[in-house]
């Protein structure tokens, strides 16, 4: 079988090698997936480049989400049947032919939707889910800021926001992005671009702050969240964009103005998708899986436009990728 390994860190495209390996042979209970659709991740390029919170040990494949076929079963699988069309959780590697991974780490994917959709079905829908309705607890009429608004996972947060009844204000960097946000029902919008992010937020919140926050970006535009937090309030740090292909150590800091933190007793917190699905029983986080499913296969939520490159043709992919700054989601088809 053919998969992407790298042997060691450094740029993807300088460290990633299409290679045959052995076909793998599942223990007892295990089972071996054939991967259909990869799609290519953030995180995917920070593990390659040594950055990422896990690092696999090496020779490894990228890939935490995909989409495929249960081919082979282990001698004491019994709850699960070849053929059925699966999504992985808390799997790596997936950026192979061949997957071995656990019975329980599958979800069954609806006949409703299509591959393409099923291979982004996991990573982003289950983030903003964890960060909204599970960590924050978001109940109707609740305000949650978000910054990247634009992005996958704040799609998804303005989609769960309508499905359950929560506000948003939404922090964008181009006002271009506006349009987007507001054909999903976005309540506020700030766009860094030409507006005064301070001076906004305490414009929006009357001066009392932001009780609930999640940030992805860091830098000068999560700092000035923390500087706006409400009395007890609280942000989730989930990601670093702004640090993005950065080496300067001094880059990735985020300055927190302490007087201001200390005398709000706000909080910052951490959040990491592979940490929180440790963190629940497997169960809770099938179940939760299943439903996110159900609501795409009947159209209450729906995930971004995907567009597919040959396993042979992964360098353009990566290119495509790393150029890319369309809400288009990229996938490597390996059956290809």
């Amino acid at each position: 079988m053919k998969a992407l390994l790298f042997y060691k860190v450094g740029e993807p495209k300088d460290v990633l090698i299409l290679k045959d390996i052995p076909k793998p042979t599942p223990g007892p209970d295990e089972v071996v997936v054939r991967v259909l659709l990869a799609p290519i991740n953030p995180s995917d390029l920070h593990m390659i480049r040594g950055r990422y919170g896990y690092q696999p040990e090496l020779p490894a494949s990228p890939g935490s989400e995909g989409v495929g076929i249960v081919e082979a079963l282990g001698a004491d699988v019994t709850e699960i049947s070849v053929g059925t069309r699966v999504i992985c959780i808390g799997c790596w590697n997936l950026w192979r032919q061949l997957l071995v991974c656990k019975p329980e780490q599958q979800v069954a994917v609806p006949d409703e939707i299509s591959d393409q959709t099923a291979a982004v079905s996991f990573t982003n829908p289950i983030t903003a889910w964890g960060l909204t309705i599970a960590t924050h607890q978001l109940k109707e009429n609740e305000w949650l800021l978000q910054t990247a608004a634009a992005s996958s996972v704040g799609e998804f947060v303005l989609q769960l926001a309508k499905l359950h009844g929560f506000k948003t204000i939404n922090v964008i960097w181009k006002r271009e992005q506006e349009k987007k946000i507001r054909a999903l029902s976005g309540d506020v919008v700030i766009c860094t671009e030409d507006e005064d992010l301070q001076s906004r937020l305490v414009k929006v919140t009357d001066g009392k702050g932001v009780s609930k926050a999640i940030d992805c970006v860091a830098g000068e535009v999560g700092a000035e969240i923390i500087r706006n937090l409400a009395p007890g309030g609280t942000m989730l740090q989930y990601g670093a964009l702004s640090t993005h292909r950065q080496t300067d150590p001094e880059k990735l800091v985020m300055p927190v103005f302490s007087p201001k933190l200390i005398y709000s007793t706000g909080t910052i917190r951490g959040w990491w998708l592979p940490r929180w699905i440790a963190s629940q029983s497997l169960s809770q986080v099938r179940n939760t899986v299943a439903e996110l499913l159900s609501l795409i296969a009947s159209g209450r939520l729906s995930v971004p436009e995907t567009a597919s490159y040959p396993l042979t043709h992964f360098a353009e992919a990566l290119q495509a990728t790393e150029s890319s700054s369309r809400g288009t989601k990229l996938l490597i088809n390996l059956t290809e």
